[in-house]
């Protein structure tokens, strides 16, 4: 008996999660619509075009709008269960809302390990077919054109890293050099120059004035230098506007691996840090968003569905913004770049399991 309520109860949440979704990638394609029609006019996007666009998006959206689909779900299934008095007639059989709610917390889970893996290998790979298409269609501006560039990291091979503070594509012109060497943890050469330019003919980056610090048994050697020197390199202007990549280009994967880079290279660049550890948080999302709605579903049964509702869209909104005030906090240094992504699912997970264990059985 306990496994057909079980699956009665999936069935019905299966089903509204659907909807739910299918509701919000609608909602989401029409207002991208409205915001970039005028875009795809200017740049004659055939209809072809515009399709591919929003085959590419659809995996974002879901990825967006899953989480409050998950939330609202869940208060539908127990509200109208609630509102039929099929909640009334499982507890008076000995089910205690607890165990009813068993189900839905395991789905939560399950679904929080799929979203994880939808969005590294679904979200990733359509949202970088996007911006190719944009780019294509001159919907985004090249990266590559007019392009001003800040913080850049470079792997020259395995033991160097160059770090270049400003770069200007127009006219190739690098500032606030660093070419560092490395011998396991230990940094054994430092070159340091205000700029560097590209020269065309030579294939090559000429540095005119630079400092050098070499560390040689512990001992360090400086030296300045006044005349142009040749730095031949694979690494081009092309190469330098090129975008190292957003959370939503980059798997978890590539981000971990140049995360690992930076850190092993003795660079401090905690927004990459952050970025990996914020794919992981916000695959969590759809386990806390079931378990905060069970709670607003079941606390006050006489409230309207509009009122449990209009909470869950507070909730949903609330847990962003401290989700995204941790991440800011994060990306300037305050916070470890872990607990500014993970604290506040830490947070509301606590909430949620104190209103979960409040609720009447």
């Amino acid at each position: 008996m306990l496994k057909l309520m079980d699956f009665y109860i999936l069935k019905q949440f299966i089903s509204k999660l659907v909807a739910t979704t299918i509701a919000f990638i609608v909602i989401f394609i029409v207002v991208d619509i409205i915001d970039h029609l005028d875009k795809f006019i200017d740049a004659s996007m055939p209809a072809v075009a515009i399709l591919k666009y929003y085959i590419y998006t659809i995996p974002w959206f879901v990825s967006i709008g899953f989480p409050m689909a998950m939330l609202l779900s869940t208060v539908f299934t127990l509200s109208i269960l609630q509102k039929n008095s099929e909640l009334t007639a499982i507890k008076a059989s000995g089910v205690g809302f607890r165990r009813i709610a068993t189900p839905l917390l395991i789905m939560g889970f399950i679904f929080s390990l799929l979203s994880f893996g939808f969005d590294n290998y679904v979200v990733t790979k359509h949202y970088q077919k996007r911006l190719l298409l944009e780019e294509e269609h001159g919907i985004r501006k090249s990266r590559t054109k007019n392009a001003k560039k800040r913080n850049i990291y470079r792997q020259l091979d395995a033991n160097t890293i160059l770090s270049i503070k400003r770069f200007q594509f127009n006219n190739k012109m690098a500032y606030g050099i660093s070419i560092q060497k490395f011998d396991g943890q230990s940094l054994t050469y430092r070159l340091d120059s205000p700029k560097m330019q590209w020269n065309d003919k030579e294939h090559s980056w000429i540095i005119p004035n630079y400092t050098i610090r070499q560390w040689n048994n512990g001992q360090l050697e400086f030296s300045t230098h006044n005349q142009d020197s040749t730095m031949y390199s694979e690494i081009t202007p092309i190469d330098l506007t090129r975008e190292t990549g957003k959370p939503e280009e980059m798997d978890y994967k590539n981000l971990a691996e140049f995360v690992e880079k930076l850190q092993r290279n003795g660079i401090y660049e905690p927004r990459w840090a952050v970025n990996l550890h914020f794919k992981t948080a916000l695959a969590g999302t759809s386990f806390l968003m079931v378990l905060f709605g069970l709670s607003l579903a079941i606390r006050k049964p006489r409230s309207s569905l509009a009122i449990g509702v209009g909470m869950s869209i507070g909730v949903i909104f609330l847990y962003y913004a401290v989700l995204k005030f941790g991440q800011t906090l994060g990306y300037k240094g305050v916070l470890d770049p872990f607990i500014s992504v993970w604290g506040p699912n830490f947070i509301f997970f606590l909430i949620g399991s104190y209103l979960f264990s409040r609720t009447k059985t």
